[in-house]
C-alpha cells in the first residue's frame, strides 16, 4: 500500500482501499484534516476499545478458570464410580425438572380446563336467561294482544249498541229525536 501524508501534516492514510477491512475511517481513526494537536483524541478512543477488549478477555478467563473441581485420582474403576455418582445426580436433577414441568403443565391444563368449563357454564346460563326472557316477552306480547283485542271488541259492541239506540230513537221520534230543533 502506498502511504502519503496530507499537506497539514501528520495523518498517514492508504490510497488503496482494503476490501476485507472496515471502511475508512476506522473506529477511533483520526478524521482527515485533524491537526497534530488532536491526535490524543483518537489515541484515547483506541485505548478505550483496547482496554474493553482486554477486560472482556479477562472476564472470560476468570469465569472459565475460577471454578474449582476436585481432581480425580485413582484407577479407571474408581474414576468410573465417581463419574457414575455424578451421572446419577444429574439424572435425578433432570427427572426432578421434568417432573416439575409435568406438574406445572398439569396444573396449567387443569386451570385452563376449569376456565373453559366456567366459560361454557356462563354461556349456557346466558342462553337459558335469554330463552326465559324471550318466553316472558312472548307471554307479555300475547297478553297485550289479547287485551287490545278485548278492548277493540268492547268498543265495537259499544258502537253497535249506540247505533241501535239511535235507530230506536229515530223510529220513536223521527224528526227531532235529539231535541236540537225547537
Amino acid at each position: 500500500a502506498v502511504v502519503s501524508t496530507q499537506s497539514t501534516g501528520a495523518v498517514p492514510f492508504t490510497t488503496r482501499s482494503n476490501t476485507m477491512g472496515p471502511p475508512f475511517p476506522y473506529p477511533g481513526a483520526p478524521v482527515r484534516g485533524m491537526g497534530t494537536n488532536n491526535h490524543h483524541l483518537s489515541k484515547m478512543t483506541n485505548d478505550r476499545i483496547q482496554s474493553a477488549l482486554e477486560e472482556r478477555k479477562r472476564a472470560v478467563y476468570t469465569r472459565q478458570h475460577e471454578t474449582w473441581a476436585l481432581p480425580i485420582y485413582g484407577n479407571f474403576s474408581e474414576r468410573e464410580k465417581l463419574m457414575q455418582g455424578y451421572r446419577q445426580f444429574l439424572k435425578s436433577q433432570m427427572e426432578e425438572k421434568s417432573w416439575r414441568k409435568r406438574q406445572e403443565f398439569s396444573t396449567s391444563l387443569h386451570s385452563s380446563r376449569k376456565s373453559w368449563e366456567d366459560t361454557q357454564q356462563a354461556i349456557a346460563a346466558d342462553h337459558e336467561a335469554e330463552i326465559i326472557k324471550r318466553k316472558n316477552q312472548r307471554l307479555f306480547r300475547d297478553e297485550n294482544k289479547k287485551m287490545m283485542e278485548e278492548q277493540a271488541a268492547l268498543r265495537r259492541t259499544h258502537h253497535v249498541t249506540e247505533r241501535e239506540q239511535e235507530r230506536r230513537l229515530i223510529k220513536l221520534d223521527p224528526i227531532n229525536w235529539s231535541r236540537t230543533l225547537r
